[in-house]
């Protein structure tokens, strides 16, 4: 213990400090001197100097029976500014973020064609304007999420079927161009980070996130870190079978669970439903083309009752509560946090799929395990990514100069 508290120095137990309160959120003396293995000498002597940079202050946590009142350590809020961006089809949701997860600033910067070169030209182009907008100490990093299968340890884009690009490395274009060190992460991991962080899962230390939209990704936190894997896919859940001889997925797979309870494969079903004959409220609308029928449609229409959208749904979300189910008792998490367009419209999707994982998954664990619909909407990647590329580059020279 001793030998690794001799390499801190001033400025890394400084950042050990910083580091801490940035992930695990406030916490007393006591706490960081076991989380940091820093000496109590030095935790007291750090954190008196970090309350004077303006960085730390003390916060009373209750009235005790006698003697000093309990206090926790907490970020300042708004001291720093740290940056992220999220790529959705052909626009960037640009975000700027104190170190508590407070969103300072927002935009939307959309481009054409769909290609790398003109993503990236679009972001740096945008980023000073939108710095000029912010009157704070700007850390110069920036986080990107993407859709895909990222390789964060060397920012590279391996593939991504929604954007239809391979093997970019569009880290390393960011640097260049913007001259900052920048971090590239999937957007599903980097939506869960915020909500592990800041959002529905930040009381937990074992959490994993699941967005369900157009695909279904997943983000896997376990001690409140996220889990990369080898090549950065841990959490492609979207592309575990479900079903042997399923539909065929664009990844050469045949049922995958994105194709059976993601927002296309519902709109799919109901399409196929209706051109069968099946009565429903869907078509009954005005101006209703079947090709233009959305997952939102359908699962609005659940929701007031109709047989077929329910009918949709419900299949939809039994097969994805089975993999919940098999999340559960693989990793043994305590909250699994649902986030993307299909858990906020449709209460009964999840409703299925949580009733589904209880039947299937080890009674003890599915007990153990709370199911929440995340707080964060689209900011929530450029949340996520800027702290990741803060965790990634985490400095107490950006602090101090």
């Amino acid at each position: 213990m001793e030998t690794i508290r001799k390499v801190w120095d001033q400025k890394g137990s400084k950042t050990a400090i910083l580091q801490m309160l940035r992930v695990h959120g406030p916490m007393s003396r006591i706490e960081l001197t076991q989380l940091t293995d820093l000496s109590r000498a030095t935790i007291s002597v750090t954190i008196n100097e970090l309350i004077e940079l303006g960085l730390v202050h003390e916060t009373v946590l209750r009235q005790s029976t006698g003697g000093r009142p309990a206090t926790n350590l907490e970020l300042v809020p708004y001291s720093h500014i740290i940056l992220g961006a999220d790529l959705n089809h052909q626009t960037w949701t640009l975000g700027a973020f104190d170190l508590l997860g407070n969103t300072v600033e927002k935009g939307r910067v959309s481009f054409s064609p769909l290609t790398p070169e003109a993503a990236v030209q679009a972001l740096v182009d945008e980023i000073p304007n939108f710095v000029k907008k912010i009157d704070k100490s700007i850390i110069p990093i920036l986080g990107i999420g993407i859709p895909g299968l990222v390789d964060t340890h060397n920012g590279l884009l391996r593939s991504s079927a929604v954007m239809g690009w391979m093997h970019v490395d569009i880290g390393a274009m960011v640097e260049k161009a913007l001259g900052w060190p920048t971090v590239v992460l999937n957007r599903s991991r980097a939506r869960g980070l915020s909500e592990c962080r800041y959002g529905a899962g930040k009381v937990y230390r074992h959490m994993i996130y699941i967005g369900i939209d157009s695909g279904i990704g997943a983000g896997i936190y376990v001690n409140r870190e996220l889990i990369h894997g080898a090549l950065g896919g841990a959490g492609e859940i979207g592309h575990t079978t479900v079903v042997a001889d399923g539909p065929l997925c664009p990844c050469g797979n045949s049922g995958c669970l994105q194709m059976l309870s993601a927002a296309p494969a519902m709109e799919l079903e109901a399409r196929r439903l209706l051109r069968l004959g099946a009565s429903s409220s869907l078509h009954q609308q005005p101006d209703f083309d079947l090709q233009m029928l959305q997952a939102e449609d359908i699962c609005r229409a659940a929701e007031d009752g109709d047989e077929l959208a329910g009918q949709v749904v419900n299949n939809a979300a039994t097969y994805f509560g089975i993999t919940m189910a098999n999340l559960v008792n693989l990793l043994n998490p305590e909250a699994i946090i649902l986030g993307g367009t299909i858990p906020k419209d449709s209460p009964a999707y999840v409703q299925t799929a949580v009733k589904v994982m209880k039947q299937r998954a080890m009674s003890q664990l599915s007990a153990a395990t709370v199911v929440h619909i995340g707080e964060f909407k689209e900011i929530g990647g450029a949340l996520g990514a800027a702290n990741m590329a803060l965790d990634r580059h985490m400095s107490f020279s950006y602090f101090s100069s």
